[in-house]
């Protein structure tokens, strides 16, 4: 097989000389094989040869070697007489271009590599396939990149980006027909967004998120248009809505999803179930929130209320729109919960029963807490006993088994997605709220 073949398509000029196989470089030379040459500034051709001279090109690796091809190209006379450019270098179609150190072929891979992954990132990824370059040269390559001719778009997305985090954003538009960024917009006002619009006399449809000035803008850029909520804030409004629903709805819903306490004897295993641990939630948390309902009900608004408890506002509107504190920790295994029968059972026949004697016996059925975990818990659940205790106060029904930020997700995850006790869980929910009921598509 000719080696030329390996190395350009068999239509090629150009004939591979000799191959020099070092430690880690290839070289290869080459030499071109057309006879004559046009002159770049009259394009008359001209077979008149003045003299050779060598270049170097960069090549796409070779069995993890990285190749260089060596190029004899040739200089000729004009042989027209007016013409000003008396001598010229030899030009070629493809592969080697002008004022050029690498090949069309590997440019348009380190070009295609750079825009997927960066400058810094890119350079290690060539440097890892045996391409040398740095860079400063990989994103010269993007610099000096033409840009796409501006057409007429009929569909078009548009959202902010941030060039830093909390301090300056800009806007980008995105054609929805073809999945691809078509624009970058230096910020995000509405004066921007409208002179981008009005060179669109042919948009039909425009998605955005909830931001006014995007809505204010698409309406007078655009009034042909139509505004339409793209999916991802679509679907995160509905689960902030179904969020807020439970949240506002949390205590009957807790109270449909209990089990009810029954006084059935309990049988103590006799191995120590192997369960992973996990965190109950403070007593600190439910201080917080019972203060926090005390400067509600005396009228405070909420940022006066977020300066004095030192809390975040986000906090505060959710503990107002709640009547019941949510936990943190919703599984059902391991949680105090699952003990609540034992517990009433304990201090019921035992009016001085000591903590630490109702955690031994816990950690015999397998509670995985440690005692300061159970100490929390009994007094989130407001469980008073031991000694120094006038009125014991016993376990009264079950703490919540789901979280409405999870169970709200759980709305928006396909049917066959769902296990069996998530399903469960969703039956419950919408049989306890009508609401809720709607809000399942299946």
């Amino acid at each position: 097989m000719n080696l030329a073949n390996l190395i350009f398509p068999a239509n090629d000029i150009f004939k591979v000389i000799s191959v020099d196989n070092q430690t880690d470089l290839i070289s290869i030379y080459v030499q071109s094989g057309q006879k004559a040459c046009r002159c770049p500034n009259c394009c008359e051709p001209s077979t008149k040869l003045h003299s050779y001279y060598t270049r170097r090109f960069n090549d796409l690796p070779t069995f993890g070697k990285a190749c260089r091809i060596f190029l004899r190209s040739r200089k000729y006379y004009c042989l027209t007489e007016e013409c000003p450019l008396k001598i010229f270098t030899e030009c070629y179609e493809d592969h080697f271009r002008p004022r050029k150190r690498t090949t069309s072929r590997l440019e348009g891979k380190l070009f295609n590599t750079v825009v997927e992954l960066g400058g810094k990132a890119a350079e290690r990824i060539c440097h890892h396939f045996s391409i040398p370059v740095s860079d400063t040269t990989l994103l010269r390559l993007i610099n000096n990149a033409s840009l796409p001719d501006s057409r007429v778009f009929t569909a078009i997305g548009v959202d902010d980006w941030a060039y830093k985090k909390r301090e300056r954003y800009g806007s980008i538009l995105v054609d929805l027909t073809t999945r691809k960024v078509v624009d970058l917009l230096p910020d995000r006002e509405e004066k921007s967004l409208i002179t981008w619009l009005r060179k669109q006399p042919k948009l039909e449809i425009i998605t955005r998120d909830r931001y006014g000035k995007y809505r204010r803008a698409a309406t007078k850029g655009a009034p042909q248009a139509i505004q339409v909520t793209d999916r991802w804030h679509l679907l995160k409004n509905l689960s902030e809505a179904l969020t807020k629903m439970m949240n506002r709805e949390y205590a009957g819903l807790n109270r449909s999803l209990t089990p009810k306490i029954d006084e059935s004897p309990v049988e103590v295993p006799g191995a120590l179930p192997v369960r992973e641990k996990e965190v109950a939630t403070t007593g600190i948390i439910k201080q917080r929130f019972d203060e926090m309902k005390k400067l509600q009900a005396e009228g405070l608004p909420i940022t006066k209320i977020a300066g004095r408890l030192g809390m975040s506002r986000q906090t505060v509107r959710k503990y107002m729109s709640t009547e019941t504190l949510v936990r943190k920790s919703y599984k059902n295994r391991g949680m105090i919960e699952n003990y609540f029968n034992h517990i009433r059972k304990r201090i019921e026949e035992d009016a001085n029963l000591y903590l630490k004697t109702l955690w031994s016996e816990l950690r015999l059925m397998g509670y995985p807490g440690g005692y300061s975990t159970l100490s929390e818990a009994m007094a989130y659940y407001g469980i008073r006993i031991g000694k120094k205790t006038k009125n014991p106060k016993s376990p009264e029904q079950s703490g919540s088994f789901f979280k409405p930020s999870n169970a709200a997700m759980l709305f928006l995850t396909p049917e066959y997605k769902l296990n069996i006790t998530q399903k469960e869980l969703i039956d419950k929910l919408c049989k306890s709220s009508s609401d809720l009921k709607c809000a399942c598509y299946w």
